[in-house]
């Protein structure tokens, strides 16, 4: 299913219930910069962003053209925000991507996560599959790279220790630098709950890209979680 070596993102729904699936595009010089040209994004709020309905086990595929990189997030329910709101008052979390960016200089990584830093709107899950293996940034004993297929995130206060996961106010996966200041955050948990490793981004060389990268929702998550 790979195209030129690009990597194909895929977008799926785990759940029995349709969702909206909102994807916001990043000004990335030599990235898709036009969310209409991702054909299953039936509404355009601007040329960076859009949403569509996903239903239940019918996913959507897009592989970029050949060259072109894609960068972004993907949010569920909602476009993605900074602060909790009454319809969503543990905040939102997004999955975020840049894939097929080998034009870039020095060493490019492709690069996923789950950002939490906003809160937790939903269970998210990434599985990756074919092109280069995708690692963590921690080594074993022999100093290999610890890879991985598959992560996701958990409840609001439940990600400290989850790879490829930035927990709740944890800008820079260890620590909080400069999260959202919001007049009230999701109780729990307090701001500060970090990672104690830099496990927060899952990547590969830009150059081994290939294969399926696949976001899937798999429900609202609730606190606690039930």
């Amino acid at each position: 299913m790979t195209t030129n070596n690009q990597t194909i993102l895929v977008l799926a729904n785990g759940t029995v219930d349709d969702v909206q699936v909102w994807i916001t595009l990043g000004a990335t010089p030599g990235c898709i910069q036009h969310v209409s040209d991702l054909p299953f994004v039936t509404t355009i709020v601007n040329d960076l962003q859009g949403y569509f309905t996903l239903k239940p086990a019918q996913p959507v595929f897009y592989t970029p053209p050949a060259g072109k990189g894609l960068n972004g997030n993907v949010s569920f329910g909602t476009p993605p925000l900074n602060c909790p709101t009454t319809d969503w008052p543990k905040g939102v979390n997004v999955a975020e991507f840049i894939l097929n960016n080998s034009f870039q200089t020095g060493n490019p990584q492709e690069t996923i996560d789950i950002s939490a830093v906003a809160g937790v709107n939903a269970y998210i899950k990434f599985i990756m599959f074919e092109g280069g293996a995708w690692n963590y940034g921690q080594t074993d004993e022999a100093g290999h790279l610890k890879t991985v297929t598959e992560f996701e995130n958990k409840g609001l206060g439940d990600n400290v220790g989850q790879v490829g996961v930035y927990p709740y106010g944890c800008d820079v996966c260890t620590s909080s630098a400069a999260p959202p200041v919001c007049p009230g955050p999701p109780t729990p948990p307090p701001h500060g709950a970090c990672q104690s490793a830099a496990i927060c981004n899952v990547q590969r060389p830009a150059s081994t890209a290939g294969g399926r990268v696949l976001i899937r929702f798999d429900g609202w998550s609730k606190y606690p979680r039930g």
